[in-house]
């Protein structure tokens, strides 16, 4: 009987997708073959961590092919299409990205958390060959680089160290309670019928999946609308942060940010770019200062800020997201002590199977609905990611040791799924009608390989190497 660590390796052996596009091969990772059959942009920085303890070719591949269809401005987008697969809705006809692409390679019009910068420093440091590391560090840093030119610029034109994101997808967790206000900004019966009917029509995560784990129907006419309304201002990025109806200063997204500009100017320092390092490592403590900012001592969380259409709204709702600046620089002994409270507390964080995405006590919790309550191993990655980097304080060690079992114990006993029950540890309790998520997924296994690694807990994150 093989381990859960060799099943894990066949899961990412199986989700391989070879393409040939502009003259040049292409070897991606798909998040499941049951239908996520195109490249995600954190799926893949997630892949390629995992990867790069199985096969690091197919790590530096996951990237080289995930930054084939960089735009000229710098974005990386949230997904790389792969020619011919229609089971994803929308596909790239419904983007009309066409005029970005690079040749044959079409991808959406938004982006997703900044995970690949600490994706590429991790893959380097953990590469067993060091002189294929430098060469593929030297392939992709321009492209990363750019990208968080890109994000600096567009994402944050008023340099309050915060970035904006646009859509939900965006925040990679797509119907998180979080974004219930924000998207009340958008009334439904001011979308086009043209609109409804494309998701009437085309919409197709509902129908091979649960529909009743799926976003819901007037959320899903929300994201196409924004699509929409994006498409129509031709992905000017300075008008859509100006004008989109939803914009909102995530603050997951925004702890990625400062890991990964930890990263990339760790990365700029190996290879010689003194200059551009101070760069990075200077906007990376300038956004941890102003997520610091965002602790609410009255609500005991950090809290997102809705900036749609010139408000300042901050938004306050338990969930997953408050434990993410764990990742960054500077929270104080105070706060860490207020977020260890939560995650150890059995009506909230401390479930059979955690981390809940969504607190146990907020009224809106359910366990089988996306992003709303169930237990997904990428959320817990970055909980470890935190609690690790805090590991001084013996708490967040020990929850650290214990996050990373029971996450370990949770695949074991389930398997590769897209996220569990955080109450019975589930992914398919009874058939495939229950099914949560998607199966045979890639990240699943990515993270359980990674968090298999005996080197793991004594891992030294970018300022600390």
């Amino acid at each position: 009987m093989p381990s859960t660590k060799e099943k894990a390796k066949e899961v990412l052996l199986h989700n391989l997708y070879e393409v040939d596009l502009n003259n040049n091969h292409y070897r991606r990772t798909v998040p499941s073959r049951e239908f996520y059959i195109h490249q995600w942009n954190w799926d893949s920085a997630t892949h390629a961590m995992g990867l790069v303890h199985i096969d690091p070719s197919r790590a530096y591949d996951e990237i080289i092919a995930l930054i084939s269809g960089q735009w000229d401005n710098g974005l990386i987008a949230q997904i790389t299409f792969n020619p011919n697969e229609t089971k994803y809705f929308p596909g790239p006809k419904f983007w009309n990205t066409k005029q970005f692409s690079h040749g044959e390679i079409s991808t959406s019009g938004i982006t997703q958390p900044p995970l690949l910068g600490f994706s590429i420093w991790y893959v380097y440091q953990n590469s067993p060959d060091k002189k294929a590391a430098s060469e593929f560090l030297s392939q992709v840093l321009p492209a990363l680089k750019k990208y968080h030119y890109y994000l600096k610029t567009f994402r944050d034109p008023e340099d309050s160290g915060l970035l904006t994101v646009v859509h939900p997808w965006e925040s990679g967790l797509d119907n998180s309670p979080r974004w219930d206000e924000p998207l009340k900004n958008i009334s439904v019966d001011s979308i086009p019928d043209s609109v409804k009917i494309l998701v009437n029509t085309y919409r197709s995560d509902d129908k091979i999946g649960n529909n009743t784990h799926r976003p819901g129907l007037e959320d899903y006419y929300r994201y196409m609308y924004l699509v929409h309304l994006f498409s129509e201002w031709n992905w000017d990025y300075t008008k859509i942060i100006t004008n989109s109806p939803f914009a909102v200063k995530d603050i997951l997204f925004n702890s990625l940010w400062a890991l990964s500009n930890e990263a990339l100017s760790s990365l700029c320092s190996v290879v010689g770019e003194s200059e551009d390092s101070a760069y990075f490592l200077k906007i990376a403590h300038q956004t941890s200062e102003a997520i610091q900012n965002q602790w609410s001592d009255s609500d005991s969380l950090f809290l997102d800020i809705d900036v749609s259409r010139g408000q300042h709204k901050t938004i306050s709702t338990n969930t997953i997201s408050t434990f993410s600046p764990l990742m960054t620089s500077g929270i104080t002994p105070k706060i860490i002590d207020s977020l260890i409270s939560r995650l150890s507390d059995p009506s909230q964080y401390a479930t059979p199977y955690p981390l809940p995405t969504t607190s146990l006590n907020n009224p809106v919790f359910e366990t089988k609905r996306y992003w709303r309550g169930p237990t997904w191993p990428i959320t817990n990655l970055f909980t470890i990611i935190g609690l690790h980097r805090n590991r001084q304080n013996p708490k967040c060690l020990l929850l650290r040791d214990s996050l990373i079992s029971s996450t370990k114990q949770m695949i074991d006993s389930s398997g590769f799924f897209e996220y569990f029950d955080p109450t019975l540890g589930l992914a398919r309790p009874n058939n495939q009608n229950a099914a949560y998520g998607f199966g045979t997924f890639s990240w699943t296994a990515a993270i359980y390989t990674l968090l298999s690694q005996p080197n793991l807990t004594d891992l030294k994150l970018p300022l600390e190497t």
